[in-house]
């Protein structure tokens, strides 16, 4: 068996996962050459013909299989294109990690229109999104529908489906649709704009803000959730994070500001989020939002 023989074999029989010590198949970047300006994970882990590879999304962007992560963690300047430095790493791989690896099976994938089948949304919907300040023509512009007691919401990039989330019209909690990825909520209408964009915590204080004339974008993974490239979608943009005013939410607030280097703003004592703001107190809230806009624009003068 030759060396290039062993290659092969490393490659099936160990499993990255392992030698980083996480169950997690995207986490901040290892290697030592990354250089983090946040501590955003940009680590993916996945399959690809039946080898189990990796790929840096952020800076290092490096990518390869389980003998050149073992390179770059332990070779100074590793080339995966060196055969000498690619020998060396096999030499290094830890012969703890020699258990038989399962190829998981493939993930569920949207296709795409299945957004379609929940509309349009039935009178408990529409009730509930007017109890939330949003009327049925924001609802249809957003593609809001109905599945039961829930309301659907369909997320895309570049007009094609990232996700589905789903929200409990009675209940505070949340489901996605099986398949859905993490998405940023209202992106084709923020990718690269050269205009003020506020980034809020969830899709419905994010539609009520459009529908005031606000343009508007949020996470769909939550208040703390986050991808690496939504920085580049914002790049042009004057972009304000508006944070809850409770202590998670000012935390959360901060380091989406900081990931964006983004103004950061919160809704006044009493209210918790801006919607509640706005439904509570309509004139002032607008008033208020509309001075951080002019006020991002002076300090760029």
């Amino acid at each position: 068996m030759t060396w290039i023989d062993d290659i092969e074999e490393a490659r099936r029989t160990h499993d990255i996962m392992n030698i980083l010590g996480t169950s997690k198949r995207k986490i901040i970047c290892p290697l030592p050459m990354h250089k983090h300006s946040s501590y955003t994970p940009s680590f993916s882990i996945f399959w690809r013909k039946g080898i189990q590879r990796f790929k840096c999304h952020g800076n290092c962007n490096a990518e390869g299989d389980v003998v050149d992560l073992v390179g770059y963690l332990r070779i100074q300047n590793y080339n995966r294109n060196d055969m000498t430095m690619r020998r060396k790493a096999l030499e290094l791989l830890d012969t703890r990690y020699e258990e038989q690896i399962v190829i998981p099976r493939k993930e569920h994938k949207l296709k795409g229109d299945e957004w379609r089948s929940y509309l349009p949304p039935g009178d408990e919907v529409i009730a509930y999104a007017a109890s939330r300040g949003l009327d049925v023509e924001t609802l249809r512009k957003f593609r809001i529908g109905q599945y039961k007691e829930w309301m659907t919401m369909p997320s895309f990039e570049n007009n094609r489906l990232c996700g589905i989330k789903m929200r409990h019209i009675h209940k505070k909690n949340y489901i996605s649709l099986k398949g859905s990825r993490q998405g940023l909520f209202n992106f084709d209408a923020v990718n690269l704009v050269q205009r003020p964009v506020l980034v809020v915590k969830a899709e419905i204080p994010c539609m009520l803000l459009d529908q005031l004339g606000f343009l508007a974008c949020a996470p769909t993974g939550g208040e703390g959730g986050w991808r690496e490239d939504w920085r580049t979608a914002l790049a042009l943009a004057d972009t304000i994070v508006v944070g809850d005013n409770d202590l998670p939410g000012h935390k959360l607030g901060e380091r989406r500001a900081a990931i964006l280097g983004a103004k950061l703003k919160f809704p006044p004592d009493p209210f918790k989020d801006i919607d509640e703001w706005i439904l509570s107190d309509r004139e002032n809230a607008l008033r208020v939002v509309h001075s951080w806009i002019t006020e991002y624009k002076k300090g760029k003068l």
